[in-house]
């Protein structure tokens, strides 16, 4: 039997300080840093540790062996610390070892501090500025910060694993993020030196409130007889823009209408981030894509209208026009492929004409197109814009009113319209006007007849006595 020599002298006093080496180095990773507490200090070496024994795709899609190696860790970390917390002065860890390990879970593999907010279906936006957590609740009132801790270092790791499903990340190289997170929430961060306190971070929730026409009735967001115009419009293929500001519902209202398209239709949806969902077979959605961490890679609305142009669709739904896209939009609309939905943020129904005619012109075609051709292409490509609005006091979201384009253009560029339903006195009326193009419902088989305004009918009123009349 071979029998091993003994370590020489040089090399046990080199184990010596090796071993001396590592207890220093533990010890100054278990001292905390400035303004450091206790489970922060674990939080960081438990991290770093399953960091070094993890690849990146365990960590962004964590499984049971994930976990368990987790639960090893933090145990091992856990102990060390309250060992040594008398030795080495360290500050007194309070919390029990099954509250920092269910910490340790959720800040590492789960969401931290951001969990119960995003599990909370009522909460419609979470905002964060740099430690303080705001929500904005389904009555869109935006309370106080909260009292959860938020370790800033952590959340912008938290924020890449919220993230890591569309391969993007936000970090110095690029410090703005906008991207869609599995369940439709749109998430936009941003980190310092760009955003202070950083980060900031916004997570928009999408939360479906009317599916069909009949809840938006019930809401009293629409009246039956303007839904049933919106139909038959849908019907005779009508260009419909929907137009509101920033949490209006134009999204919500836009996924209902293209629930009333034909269920033998080929629909194209085009969108920045997926939000539609119809209730039709032959439907397919299409989503810009960012510029990766080198800048290239990015496909932007502007080219998914062009190549959905290719792809044999009898309408094309546009989820929000922002863009250049508004030129191809137009020029689609006016050569055949008639029928658009699409959304755009505006303070009114007129302002929303004005608002897709600088949106055209961003374009570097557009901006050499005459304001008036530009104009004539609108009315031309859109029949009815439906104007929405958000009551600020309820958070009520309602159609405030619906105006028909006339199809023809003033000097200075103006598009005619007149408005069909008007909301007054908290009611969605039809105005007297009469339909300006009832031949685009005729064509295609679509009586206008029930569309008609209701006549007037007016009376003569009784003469008043003259104590009535001195009152009056």
């Amino acid at each position: 039997m071979t029998q091993s020599n003994p370590p020489t002298q040089p090399e046990s006093n080199a184990r010596g300080r090796a071993s001396e080496l590592a207890q220093m180095v533990s010890a100054a990773t278990r001292k905390p840093g400035e303004g450091e507490k206790p489970y922060q200090v674990i939080l960081r070496q438990v991290r770093q540790r399953l960091t070094a024994a993890s690849d990146p795709h365990e960590l962004a899609h964590p499984t049971a062996e994930t976990r368990a190696k987790l639960e090893k860790i933090a145990n091992q970390v856990i102990q060390d610390y309250r060992l040594n917390q008398p030795i080495q002065g360290l500050p007194f860890l309070e919390l029990s070892d099954n509250d920092v390990l269910a910490r340790l879970t959720s800040d590492i593999l789960g969401y931290g501090a951001l969990d119960a907010f995003l599990r909370d279906e009522k909460i419609e936006e979470i905002i964060v500025n740099g430690a303080d957590i705001r929500i904005v609740d389904e009555r869109g009132k935006q309370r106080a910060p909260t009292n959860v801790p938020v370790d800033p270092e952590g959340l912008v790791e938290l924020i890449n694993r919220l993230v890591a499903p569309t391969g993007r990340q936000v970090n110095i190289a690029n410090p703005i993020l906008d991207a869609q997170l599995p369940d439709g929430s749109r998430l936009n961060a941003t980190i310092a030196p760009i955003a202070s306190p950083s980060p900031a971070l916004t997570i928009r929730r999408h939360r479906v409130v009317a599916r069909r026409v009949e809840d938006l009735i019930r809401l009293d967001s629409l009246t039956e007889p303007s839904a049933r115009f919106l139909a038959a419009a849908i019907q005779a293929r009508l260009g419909i823009l929907i137009a509101g500001g920033t949490g209006t519902g134009k999204t919500n209202f836009l996924n209902v209408l293209g629930g009333l398209l034909p269920a033998d239709e080929r629909i194209i949806v085009i969108e920045d981030t997926r939000e539609l969902q119809l209730p039709i077979a032959d439907v397919v959605y299409q989503t810009v894509r960012y510029a990766n961490a080198e800048g290239t890679g990015e496909i932007p609305q502007r080219r998914l209208v062009q190549n959905s142009l290719r792809m044999r669709p009898d309408r094309i739904i546009i989820g929000e026009v922002r863009g250049a896209e508004a030129l191809d939009m137009l020029l689609a609309a006016n050569t055949g492929h008639e029928g658009f939905l699409a959304s755009v943020h505006a303070s009114s129904a007129t302002q929303a004409l004005t608002r897709l005619s600088q949106l055209t012109q961003l374009s570097p075609e557009g901006s050499q197109i005459a304001e008036k051709t530009i104009a004539e292409w609108i009315a031309d490509a859109f029949h009815l814009v439906v104007f929405l609005k958000r009551d600020i006091a309820t958070n009520k979201r309602f159609v405030e009113e619906i105006i028909e384009l006339t199809g023809s253009v003033e000097q200075g560029a103006r598009i005619l319209n007149q408005p069909i339903f008007k909301r007054a006195n908290g009611a969605l009326i039809r105005t007297p006007y009469p339909l300006a193009r009832p031949d685009r419902f005729t064509d295609h088989g679509v009586d206008p007849a029930p569309f008609a305004p209701t006549p007037r009918v007016t009376t003569t009123p009784e003469p008043m006595s003259g104590t009535a009349q001195r009152k009056w």
